[in-house]
């Protein structure tokens, strides 16, 4: 008798098992496949297997397969290392978020075609101010907030207080992370960045100059400075054994599908960390026009680039989001596995005006407006009762199979806080 199997390395092991080894006496009971049942008692102390230089299961000689580790978890959540900030929540009690994902200015030196912030309402000149700014981070010490991005809805170096601001959080132990085009960074405040930062992700969806120009709406001469700053960021980083680690993200149109192989290339000869591609987030109300469909044109793409990671460099496409569509029928028809979102309490909202919302869809929406740092400090703002009041009418009211947008921020923890707030029966039986 024998049996055939895949492992891990896709090579095809077959397992022979030596007659000796195999019995018809099991009380009368004969197996759909008519195979005879192996006798377990002599496995992993016989040689009768084959011997220990041919690798074969259930012989136990050691180590074969490694998994590699997880450097980044890009695609996913990560509340599982956060339970003390879960049990709080499940207990009812009034949590201050763990993450804040926040703009600090309104407006934008590119005009990127596929750009979301452009929905959510951009003012030229806009911005928090730097003693808000400052006020904010003091206060988000105070509430136990554990991290911060950067990332939106303007570009955040437009604002002149962002290196202070991340230099104040890194001292009261709060990690900052900043998504930016980098074309105004100001490298003499390289190693202040490196030093304090947890992360610097550069926007860049092109890997040549008309392809820059193109969906990037910047001029050509701007791509070599914007290439030029990065790797000098990377040789500070080296230099001074910084641990900030430095990404690229591109942002996937069909209008860059062409850009994948070549961005994987540019991005291990710049140095970075990582690349990460991601679907392009639509708002509601399909504004920006992307259909999911057109996607798997580009899987086998993807794909290849990934198999160009190496060590030190990982290349990675977001693919829970790109192919949501189609995990599911009811996905592909635009509902959830969830009924209720339960994560906005803990990633926080704040737009680029220091209006807070707790969600960045809600943006500009009047039913879901909080309050402002500019007027009432992040600290009364989250123990006050109009935020939670806020979140109740989410809970409430909000149909998130109509209401939101497909693979929003929450999606994932939406998904793993449902299944906390409804377990089945019998949950002792793991």
């Amino acid at each position: 008798m024998k049996k055939v199997r895949g492992s891990k390395t896709n090579k095809r092991i077959i397992t022979r098992v030596p007659d000796e080894m195999s019995t018809v006496k099991h009380d009368g009971h004969v197996l759909r496949s008519g195979k005879k049942v192996v006798d377990r008692s002599q496995i992993g102390k016989t040689s009768a297997c084959g011997a220990k230089a041919e690798k074969k299961p259930n012989q136990f000689t050691g180590h074969t397969f490694k998994n590699e580790k997880e450097r980044f978890r890009l695609d996913g959540h990560k509340l599982i290392y956060h339970l003390d900030r879960v049990k709080d929540w499940l207990e009812g009690k009034r949590i201050a978020p763990i993450h804040i994902d926040m703009g600090l200015t309104k407006f934008c030196n590119m005009g990127c075609i596929y750009c979301i912030g452009v929905t959510q309402g951009m003012q030229r000149g806009e911005m928090i101010k730097g003693d808000v700014l400052l006020r904010f981070i003091d206060d988000c010490g105070r509430l136990g907030v554990r991290s911060i991005g950067f990332i939106g809805d303007g570009e955040p170096t437009l604002n002149p207080a962002l290196y202070d601001v991340v230099m104040k959080a890194k001292d009261l132990g709060i990690d900052i992370g900043i998504a930016t085009n980098g074309l105004l960074l100001d490298m003499d405040r390289a190693h202040d960045m490196l030093r304090s930062l947890t992360f610097i992700r550069f926007n860049l969806s092109a890997a040549g100059h008309e392809s820059f120009k193109k969906i990037h709406k910047c001029s050509i001469s701007k791509f070599d400075m914007l290439i030029g700053k990065i790797k000098g960021l990377v040789k500070i980083k080296r230099e001074n054994n910084y641990c900030c680690t430095i990404g690229i993200q591109m942002v996937l149109i069909p209008e860059n599908f062409d850009q994948v192989m070549k961005l994987a290339a540019l991005g291990a000869e710049m140095g970075v960390d990582y690349l990460q591609i991601k679907q392009c987030s639509d708002s509601e109300y399909k504004e920006l026009g992307i259909n999911h469909e057109d996607y798997k044109r580009v899987l086998g793409d993807l794909k290849k680039a990934e198999g160009f990671s190496r060590e030190g460099y990982m290349i990675k496409a977001k693919w829970n989001k790109i192919n949501i569509l189609n995990e599911t029928d009811i996905y592909r028809q635009g509902f959830r596995k969830y009924d209720i979102c339960y994560g906005t309490p803990f990633l926080g909202q704040i737009s680029g005006d220091g209006k807070v919302y707790p969600c960045g869809p809600f943006f500009g929406k009047e039913r879901f407006y909080i309050d402002n740092i500019h007027e009432e400090s992040y600290y009364d703002i989250v123990k006050g009762d109009r935020y939670w009041k806020v979140h109740q009418d989410i809970i409430d009211n909000v149909d998130v199979h109509y209401d939101c947008t497909v693979g929003c921020r929450q999606d994932y923890i939406n998904k793993f806080l449902w299944d906390l707030k409804n377990p089945p029966e019998h949950i002792n039986f793991v």
